[in-house]
């Protein structure tokens, strides 16, 4: 069984984050996810970044970058 595989028998997908701001780490950009989430909120530089499920891509599922949001203190 494929790593792959694996993921999906788990109930996990590949997701590939596209967009957002230029400094966003690309390592952060590809990830597993349950294969429900339609949308993801990833913390950085003291907010959240926000994405949305937009399209499916082979075994993976691409998000897109909708907005930034503050961190409440």
């Amino acid at each position: 069984m494929t790593d792959t595989e694996q993921r999906t028998s788990q109930g996990m997908v590949d997701v590939v984050l596209e967009g957002g701001p230029v400094g966003f780490p690309g390592t952060s950009r590809i990830r597993s996810e349950p294969e429900h989430v339609q949308s993801i909120k990833v913390p950085y530089h003291g907010g959240y970044e926000h994405f949305e499920r937009v399209r499916e891509k082979g075994h993976s599922a691409v998000f897109q970058w909708t907005m930034r949001t503050r961190i409440a203190e």
